[in-house]
């Protein structure tokens, strides 16, 4: 899954701060990396030839327009990331983005909403890469997310990472923590998200969320204070991975359900070092 390491490392490959901005206010942020963003391909194409190709991540295209072919020989192998708002209702359209695999890595962004399941599944059988983009969800939606992460953990047709579990279960398999803000994109100490306003936030899913000096800190600042108040946080075992993600904007958020997907990710991961050292041991009989 060489498009999933891609993906996971493209947003911050550099030791400088990434901001995701308006198409429009490319010519503000020169000299900055960024993630450029826009409803229209031509104004996508249009920002890449005003700026440095190198500062450019990936760029965003937040609709699903029947012809995006203005961007298939424009900044060739630019990773390009199709936002979806509507995933039950949109997903059919992925068909119309094929041909970008020629000559870009492509991922597809998809809300956890209902329904989101069939962008997902579609997604990785036209061999997109796939990002979640999870809040806070409830039962049903976790029952999707299961069915998702199903697919992704035993499907061998699935050729594509699907983010973030392709990231947490190399995490558990190697027996590293990893931080879930950042696997999310939305750790402000790496990417700044900046609103159609021009106004410097978290991320797009923020809740009001400030600008100040400590921005850049929120995210182990708000770490410490849950595990300070001993509610749920406090003794998680996954708390070295999530690092409160979930409880953000809501503390109160009860997180049974995504506990069973950590569970199902950890369960899989000793799966595979159980099969390979099985596997090792069957060849060392064999020579002997």
């Amino acid at each position: 899954m060489q498009a999933g390491r891609l993906w996971s490392q493209v947003a911050t490959m550099s030791n400088t701060l990434v901001y995701n901005i308006p198409a429009k206010q490319i010519d503000a942020y020169g000299g900055h990396n960024v993630i450029v963003r826009s409803t229209e391909p031509a104004e996508l194409v249009y920002s890449i030839w005003r700026a440095d190709p190198k500062a450019i991540k990936f760029i965003q295209l937040l609709s699903t327009p029947a012809d995006s072919s203005v961007l298939e020989g424009v900044a060739e192998a630019l990773p390009v990331e199709i936002v979806l708002k509507n995933p039950a209702a949109e997903y059919v359209q992925l068909y119309n983005y094929t041909n970008l695999i020629d000559t870009h890595p492509v991922r597809v962004a998809i809300p956890v909403l209902p329904g989101f399941s069939k962008a997902a599944k579609l997604a990785v059988s036209l061999n997109f890469a796939v990002k979640l983009e999870l809040q806070q969800p409830d039962s049903l939606l976790i029952e999707e997310l299961a069915a998702v992460l199903d697919l992704y953990l035993h499907r061998s047709s699935v050729r594509q990472a699907i983010e973030p579990f392709h990231t947490l279960l190399l995490s558990f398999y190697r027996q590293e923590p990893v931080s879930l803000w950042e696997v999310a994109e939305e750790d402000p100490a790496l990417l700044r998200y900046i609103t159609d306003d021009g106004e410097e936030t978290i991320c797009k899913r923020s809740s009001g969320e400030k600008l100040d000096h400590q921005l850049g800190g929120f995210v182990p600042r708000f770490g410490e204070e849950l595990i300070s108040e001993r509610a749920e946080c406090h003794d998680c075992e996954f708390f070295n991975r999530c690092g409160g993600y979930f409880k953000w904007p809501d503390k109160n958020y009860k997180c049974d359900g995504v506990k069973r997907l950590f569970r199902t990710l950890q369960t899989a991961a000793a799966e595979i070092h159980q099969d390979l050292a099985t596997m090792e041991l069957a060849e060392v009989q064999a020579q002997s």
